[in-house]
């Protein structure tokens, strides 16, 4: 089966075919809801690979593999009555392998998705430094080892193998329940959601 492709000027077009796919690199700027702090101030890689079905013309499916590192960074001033003035920081960072699902739809070159992303936590690392001292266990402290994610995104077809693709991802279930939110540092009592904006470079072949 052959999809023929939409007409644009500018933009190299020839048949598509049923299948492609390629390398894709970018950039996460994320942050945790349900933490003290506010603000997409954890920058994180997002890297991997994706294949891609040609349904129609305009509508396809695609299904990626990422390494994708996620979490939330912040810094307060503290004016403590007895300890006088100091700066508080929290670092939360998160490193999953992803396996996002969406179905996009394109015209002219610009293409909107949607989808889900299932991710599995490879590592963790946690500090809080603040007074008095907050001791973080990795077991009572721990976070979610599964995670399920929203999706939406939209993508700049640029020449006929690069897209610029920006997404906004948000978690479906907790990735940590307020149980286990160190004591003191929990926004709410719905537990912890990842919040995140990507921009990537898609190669497709």
């Amino acid at each position: 089966m052959t999809v023929r492709a939409y007409c644009m000027p500018g933009i190299y077009m020839e048949d598509v075919k049923p299948f492609t796919g390629g390398p894709l690199a970018g950039l996460n700027l994320a942050q945790v809801d349900g933490d003290m702090y506010f603000g997409y101030s954890r920058p994180g890689l997002t890297i991997g690979g994706f294949v891609r079905a040609h349904f129609t013309e305009r509508i396809s499916g695609s299904m990626e593999l990422l390494f994708s590192q996620k979490g939330s960074k912040g810094i307060a001033e503290v004016d403590d009555p007895f300890l006088g003035k100091y700066t508080a920081r929290c670092n939360i960072g998160l490193n999953y392998v992803e396996v996002p699902v969406t179905i996009r739809y394109e015209v002219a070159g610009i293409g909107g998705e949607v989808g889900m992303s299932y991710s599995r936590l490879i590592g963790s690392k946690e500090w809080i430094l603040s007074q008095p001292p907050v001791a973080i266990d990795a077991e009572r402290n721990g976070f979610e080892e599964n995670g399920l994610d929203y999706i939406v995104g939209i993508s700049k077809r640029m020449n006929k193998h690069v897209q610029l693709n920006a997404r906004f991802q948000y978690s479906a279930v907790s990735i940590r329940p307020f149980s286990r939110v160190p004591a003191g540092y929990a926004w709410g009592e719905k537990g912890q959601f990842n919040n995140l904006f990507s921009i990537r470079v898609v190669y497709e072949l």
